[in-house]
């Protein structure tokens, strides 16, 4: 099988599913849009900040598993593969219960912290307190998602995500339009569809790996080494993780400061860059997933080439997205919101959205090269310098430009996120694969 077909092979059902991430933000924003009220859409994107920081926090599980299964999966080391798995579910289900046991003061937090009008910290709330209740289901996803792509299988991950996506879609629309439940409705449909969708990978789990699976549970799965390697990357991968939840948060609380209208035309860009982001990830996950392969098989010069391929077809697709947001957006926001007057505020930030999104396309190319070269450290702190130029061309440009500072800090973000990924590949990694 040539690159370019095993790329595809991956890339193409990932594009597919997580395409369908998006739609479901898409379709919760649509679904409060038409409440002729921007506070719930604001809600919903104030609850958004809360569980991306949440979840996305430990979303290391994810990227973490794949970089390290593909590694034992291309050295045919079977028993560290199904290890791996073991050691991420653990993770999942002590985090997810743990994140149960401080709901309460972990709610007041975040609404002492964040800003907003009292109507839509009342509906976020509401949100919260129901969605919460998914969190295990959630991080041992991750865990499937994340190890399913270490075995070079894309189809279970894009099973998962669509129907999972469907039925959050189906149920948050009968909850909300049928039974008139509002924020509510989306915080329901959510939660029930998230653990389905957890019994939706234990299925098929077993169907294929019945066999292994019980025959490498043992003692092995905590050995010592092993495991320190398992939490040493995945908490460089996790302090990366909550330096890109911190400016994704800070863009929609300082949002927030100036207006339900401005939060509510910030979110539903927002919900555009994502279904951008997650498409070009197709070949983010292709990366990590042959990366991972073949540097566990010692084949580094097939590696590079698939990091050269997969950052062209990246960059091809962020490219298409952003032409089509300039000329096609405002048609698009019409699908998310009946409001005339928030479609018509939207249109200076088109040519922004569009610069973030292809500006941000090989950052997270490279960040599928990192992830499957378990290059954690060099992740992390690419990210690290990131966050602190987002938030100085931020500050230097709020004084005079305070409704394009936030857009232009994250253009510089992701710039720089993608220019010193490329100084710490040719610096750092690109020596440690030659020895």
């Amino acid at each position: 099988m040539t690159l370019n077909k095993e790329i595809f092979k991956i890339s193409i059902p990932n594009i597919i599913s997580n395409i369908s991430i998006p739609l479901l933000g898409i379709v919760d924003t649509a679904l409060m849009g038409r409440m002729n009220d921007p506070a719930y859409i604001g809600a919903i994107a104030i609850g958004g900040i809360i569980f991306n920081i949440l979840y996305w926090g430990f979303g290391f599980l994810r990227p973490g598993t794949t970089g390290l299964t593909a590694q034992a999966y291309g050295s045919n080391n079977t028993k560290e593969v199904y290890s791996l798995l073991y050691r991420a579910l653990s993770i999942g289900v002590i985090f997810g219960f743990f994140l149960l046991l401080i709901k309460s003061p972990v709610s007041d937090l975040f609404f002492g912290i964040l800003d907003g009008s009292d109507k839509v910290k009342s509906f976020s709330r509401e949100y919260f307190d129901i969605r919460i209740w998914a969190a295990p289901a959630v991080l041992c996803v991750f865990a499937f998602r994340g190890w399913f792509f270490g075995v070079q299988n894309a189809i279970a991950p894009m099973l998962l995500t669509i129907i999972a996506n469907l039925l959050n879609i189906f149920l948050s629309w009968y909850f909300v339009m049928v039974l008139d439940q509002g924020v509510k409705g989306v915080a329901y449909g959510t939660l029930i569809a998230q653990w389905m969708t957890l019994f939706l990978a234990i299925a098929i789990f077993i169907y294929r790996h019945r066999q292994k699976a019980i025959v490498y549970i043992n003692k092995s799965i905590f050995q010592a080494k092993e495991f320190k390697r398992f939490l040493v990357v995945n908490r460089d991968m996790f302090i990366r993780n909550m330096g890109l939840i911190l400016v994704f948060s800070y863009f929609t609380n300082h949002s927030s400061k100036l207006g339900d209208s401005y939060l509510a035309t910030n979110q539903m860009l927002l919900e555009l860059f994502y279904l951008m982001s997650y498409a070009v990830d197709g070949f983010a996950y292709a990366s990590e997933s042959l990366v991972g392969k073949y540097l566990g098989a010692g084949q580094v010069d097939k590696a590079i080439k698939v990091i050269k391929k997969c950052l062209v077809f990246g960059l091809g697709l962020g490219l298409l997205f952003g032409i089509t947001y300039i000329f096609f957006g405002q048609h698009l926001l019409r699908v998310l919101t009946t409001n005339k007057q928030l479609i018509t505020d939207s249109q200076p930030y088109f040519i922004w959205l569009s610069i973030v999104g292809v500006s941000g396309a090989l950052a997270f190319v490279w960040d599928g090269v990192y992830s499957g070269a378990t290059a954690s450290v060099e992740l992390r702190n690419s990210m690290l310098i990131s966050v602190i130029v987002f938030f100085a061309v931020f500050y230097i440009a709020d004084t005079n430009y305070p409704l394009y500072s936030i857009w232009a800090g994250m253009v510089a973000f992701m710039l720089s996120r993608s220019i010193f990924q490329i100084i710490f590949f040719k610096k750092s990694i690109l020596k440690k694969w030659a020895l």
